[in-house]
């Protein structure tokens, strides 16, 4: 109680909850698929999914990082408020169109993806839910709520529609299309009724707009492309190091950990829009707040990953259907990492809330670039275990850099005279 007393508790516990959703979602949807297409197509289809998410980091253009914060402040003003959605989303339904039609090439031109071309096709709609997803609306109109009930029909359209269509490994093309298409449609909805509700039109901005902001945003935009690499680069990296099989067993283990690492996350999203306000009125009140989120955000992270290790052969038997030793041995490592991630909440919260984006750029780039190095090496020399490993460790150097590049910034900005 004490820990929600700290924080938007109704934002965290709606993200929570949210959370919680795709977790049960998994547990019952997972094992059925694992069991129906195999180690081997299992690992390929979230290799595709992987891929997709790497480019969905272009269609967000880093919005969601400062997005809710400029909605939060014009959300009274209906005009501002209009001009704002409007051009965010046209940005980034835009880029989303640009990359769909660059996949396309890249595929039926130059054989990318030559494994099975078809699930990486039909993957695209993922680009496009991106685009429309309407989450830093929700954030800053104060709304989470929202988001929380619509991922929670989509992911129920979700496992419906996988029990119904999945039946062999060659109808592995629906398994990222319906996640994509289920939650396409419901953000859609969505997207109506904050336009109802909110009393606002969608309309096109001017290119001269939309230009501007492209241009407002591109510090943001560089550093989501850094994150997503050092999260989600890894699996493409031991692709050309492992077989199919070994990858279904390494995707199985980074499904759990990957999702245990939206803890610190939320933590970010729901003190982000209050820490922003007392570092505006009360320095005092804004440390504070801040030590004890990350301190309590530490805490959590630490005591799950505990229990997620102890407990990683009953996980991996739930979540894969079978016991896997391997993936079992994966998860025991990969457990901790929301609890390395969480260690740089504080740095992310102060950056954010003191629009530091350059040096959010340098630091999440400093840490990508240790991680592309570190998961060649150690996954040539040691497969996947050496990955998990690297992927853990990178998420220590990424607090590092970001620590360092803070304080040569806060250096900075007493030495510049008044």
């Amino acid at each position: 109680m004490r820990f929600l007393k700290q924080v938007d508790s109704k934002n965290f516990i709606n993200l929570s909850l949210n959370q919680g959703v795709n977790i049960l979602v998994a547990l019952l949807v997972t094992p059925y698929v694992f069991q129906t297409l195999g180690e081997d197509t299992f690992g390929v289809v979230n290799l595709a999914l992987s891929i997709i998410m790497l480019f969905s980091i272009l269609v967000n253009y880093g919005f969601h990082l400062n997005g809710p914060k400029h909605l939060a402040l014009v959300k009274t003003n209906r005009a501002q408020k209009e001009v704002l959605i409007n051009e965010i989303l046209c940005t980034r339904i835009f880029v989303s169109i640009l990359l769909f039609v660059l996949l396309l090439v890249c595929i039926n031109l130059f054989d990318f993806f030559d494994q099975q071309a078809a699930i990486l096709t039909f993957s695209t709609i993922i680009l496009f839910n991106e685009a429309i997803f309407p989450m830093f609306i929700l954030q800053g109109l104060d709304r989470i709520s929202w988001v929380a009930y619509g991922n929670a029909a989509s992911k129920i359209i979700y496992g419906v529609a996988i029990f119904l269509v999945l039946g062999s490994p060659q109808e592995a093309k629906w398994v990222n299309f319906l996640l994509g298409c289920s939650a396409l449609v419901v953000n859609a909805v969505l997207l109506v009724f904050i336009y109802k509700s909110e009393k606002i039109q969608f309309s096109l901005p001017k290119l001269s707009a939309l230009a501007k902001r492209v241009e407002q945003n591109f510090h943001y935009f560089l550093s989501t492309i850094a994150g997503h690499i050092s999260i989600h680069g890894g699996l493409v990296i031991l692709t050309n190091f492992v077989t199919d099989a070994q990858l279904g067993k390494y995707a199985l283990a980074q499904r759990v950990a990957f999702l245990l690492r939206l803890v610190p996350t939320f933590v970010i999203q729901s003190t982000l829009q209050q820490a922003s306000i007392y570092y505006q009125t009360n320095k005092e009140k804004y440390k504070a707040y801040l030590k004890a989120s990350y301190t309590n955000s530490l805490l959590m992270t630490l005591f799950l990953g505990l229990i997620v290790s102890i407990s990683a052969p009953i996980v991996i038997r739930v979540i894969g259907g079978e016991y896997l030793e391997s993936s079992s041995d994966l998860l025991r490592i990969m457990a901790f990492i929301p609890f390395a991630s969480a260690l740089n909440v504080k740095n992310m919260i102060e950056i954010l809330a003191t629009e530091k984006k350059a040096e959010l750029a340098k630091a999440t780039w400093i840490a990508a670039l240790f991680m592309v190095v570190a998961s060649i090496l150690s996954s040539y020399f040691y497969g996947a275990i050496g990955l998990a490993v690297a992927l853990l460790v990178t998420e220590g150097v990424n607090y590092l850099a970001h620590t360092i590049v803070l304080r040569i910034a806060k250096s900075g900005d007493l030495s510049r005279p008044i």
